[in-house]
């Protein structure tokens, strides 16, 4: 991932850990980000169904895959919007995957990718406390977490942002001197 997709990708990991920290304590919180989740299903598959109909009547190329994922979309999504209880215990699973896989990343990222570069051993901690927290969502039951879960996962996120952008610095920071030094070489080089 570069540099630049790693940084939106991280601010989007920020806001969304800040809303759910903001909203924690609100009722029903699980199942308003259902109901969210079913929009952004619902409005695709609304759109991807509205354009293959137009097509149709157009007498252009209909594709029928398109038009049945779209009607899943649609469909998904409503029932996501209408019926949000059932799938709350999913969505928290979910998220605790994500965790699960963010510090998973990230500790991958410190050991392997930047392995050429002098990364300090302090970047490891919230990567490792990202995993524990994924780890503890998943064994708990859905009853206890429930109450906790915005409040964890929102902790966890921007802690995962926040470490993602250290990591992002340190290696820029590690890398600077590696240039330098190529610079100097080559331009030795060419003299």
């Amino acid at each position: 991932m570069s540099g630049k997709n790693s940084f939106w990708s991280y601010l989007f990991i920020l806001a969304a850990g800040i809303v759910l920290i903001c909203f924690h304590t609100r009722v029903n919180i699980l199942e308003w980000l259902i109901m969210f989740v079913g929009a952004m299903f619902a409005i695709p598959g609304l759109i991807g169904l509205i354009t293959g109909i137009s097509r149709s009547g157009k007498g252009q190329g209909v594709n029928a895959s398109s038009i049945l994922s779209s009607i899943g979309s649609l469909i998904i999504g409503v029932i996501m919007i209408v019926w949000p209880a059932p799938f709350a215990g999913v969505f928290v699973y979910v998220l605790a995957a994500v965790l699960l896989i963010t510090g998973f990343c990230q500790i991958w990222v410190l050991a392997v990718d930047y392995k050429p570069y002098a990364m300090p051993l302090w970047l490891y901690i919230l990567p490792v406390l990202i995993f524990i927290t994924g780890v503890v969502m998943i064994c708990s039951p859905l009853r206890d977490i429930e109450a906790a879960f915005t409040l964890m996962a929102g902790i966890a996120m921007v802690a995962a942002a926040a470490n993602g952008l250290f990591i992002y610095l340190a290696a820029y920071n590690s890398a600077k001197p590696l240039r330098e030094a190529e610079k100097q070489a080559e331009k030795i080089e060419n003299e």
